[in-house]
């Protein structure tokens, strides 16, 4: 500015030569400066003169509730937050992004586990080394794996995700029955082969469970199979009932990896439902 006002107030060429003269290692100011030298020039400062705006509704104690808030519900919508605190939903993302660096995470769904699970899942997974160190990793070869799963035939619509481009509004409707239309899968899973994938409708009780799968299933097993394979199951109602135990006791006898080893909830361990 004393370079301006030495050379009768206008950012001229010499104005630059002598700053760059006197400042080398610093950049010449753009041309822009002027503006800068016009607020001088009206104000007596460079400084910017403060701003009149509304005041934010984001005071402290309003901070304080929301924080509050967020912390005892930390799942709450920022439309809720909104309606609890009286702000709109601009100001309430404000607030958790900008004022409280809160940001939002995805939730990882887990199975559930119940007390006690834990401890018979390792005790299990200590019966199976010994069971491989007893038998041989052969073993694997004739130990059968064995699970169900339901596939949906119809797929899933999100009407949030889903369009119709049209000239006019066609009031588009998807339907859906009552009930989701789906098919059951049963598979035996062997270090070897794969048994058959056998498919069922109908939701299983102990004798669908029989004639549907653990008739066919024996059907299909080699003679070193039925002599001397192991067989797992989990401990669904139908697959422990007295009719169904009664009829792999009959096949397998000793040989049943079941409710009584297997431990609940437990698909993270079954070859069928952790990889296949």
């Amino acid at each position: 500015m004393e370079h301006v006002f030495r050379c009768g107030g206008e950012y001229t060429q010499v104005v630059q030569q002598r700053f760059q003269a006197q400042f080398p290692e610093s950049k010449v100011p753009h041309r822009n400066a002027e503006q800068l030298i016009q607020k001088f020039k009206e104000t007596g400062s460079m400084c910017d003169t403060t701003r009149s705006g509304r005041p934010s509704i984001l005071t402290e104690k309003k901070m304080l509730d929301i924080s509050d808030r967020m912390l005892q519900s930390p799942k709450k919508s920022i439309r809720k937050l909104s309606q609890q605190v009286g702000v709109s939903n601009g100001t309430a993302h404000t607030a958790l992004k900008k004022r409280l660096c809160l940001h939002p995470y995805k939730i990882t769904a887990v199975h559930e586990l119940k007390p006690g699970d834990s401890a018979k899942r390792v005790a299990y997974c200590k019966w199976f080394l010994d069971f491989l160190d007893r038998e041989g990793e052969d073993i694997l070869d004739i130990t059968c794996f064995t699970d169900e799963a339901y596939f949906h035939l119809l797929g899933y619509t999100n009407s949030q995700n889903s369009r119709v481009w049209c000239a006019h509004n066609p009031h588009a409707f998807h339907k859906s029955p009552l009930h989701d239309e789906k098919i059951g899968v049963w598979v035996g899973m062997l270090h070897r082969r794969v048994v058959r994938p056998i498919f069922f409708s109908e939701t299983l009780n102990s004798q669908r469970y029989c004639d549907t799968i653990v008739y066919p299933f024996i059907a299909e097993l080699k003679e070193d199979e039925i002599d001397k394979a192991y067989f797992q199951q989990d401990g669904a109602a139908a697959h422990t009932a007295h009719m169904s135990m009664a009829l792999l006791d009959n096949v397998f006898a000793d040989r049943i990896i079941s409710e009584t080893i297997w431990p609940p909830r437990s698909p993270d361990l079954s070859p069928p439902d952790f990889f296949l």
